[in-house]
């Protein structure tokens, strides 16, 4: 029975090699489903997602179209490590590693939301609280 668990690989980001396309290592060619996948979706922590096309050029396979788009939300430079979760079907899910080797997340901006720190709304009295109330 065909192993179907996740797999996964890293690259180190090099712009001058990744910044329009990334190369996938070619031991990894395996674990692609027949058909060949033309786009797969990179999705990050958040559940941001991409759209990425693959490439075949002989044996080497290669993220293209969609890809730039990636490195520029992401911030990308060099000195930055990838890994890439593959789910063997047509989804990566990306883990972005920083210069000190610690996953990065990214802040998206938050919604403040008052919330009322008394049950039913009513304020709670304790000793220190009761001059407030006379």
């Amino acid at each position: 029975m065909a192993d179907t668990g996740e797999v996964q690989f890293m690259k180190p980001f090099i712009s001058e090699k990744s910044s329009k396309s990334l190369e996938i290592p070619l031991g990894f060619n395996e674990y692609f489903p027949a058909p060949f996948p033309i786009t797969v979706d990179l999705l990050d922590y958040s559940g941001r997602s991409w759209t990425v096309r693959m490439k075949k050029r002989g044996e080497k396979v290669f993220l293209t179209v969609g890809w730039e788009n990636f490195v520029k939300d992401n911030n990308l430079e060099d000195g930055k490590y990838l890994q890439f979760i593959y789910d063997r079907d047509r989804t990566f899910y990306v883990i972005i590693y920083g210069h000190n080797m610690c996953s990065e997340y990214r802040d998206f901006p938050q919604v403040a939301v008052e919330v009322d720190d008394y049950e039913n709304g009513e304020e709670e009295e304790d000793g220190d609280d009761q001059d407030k109330h006379q």
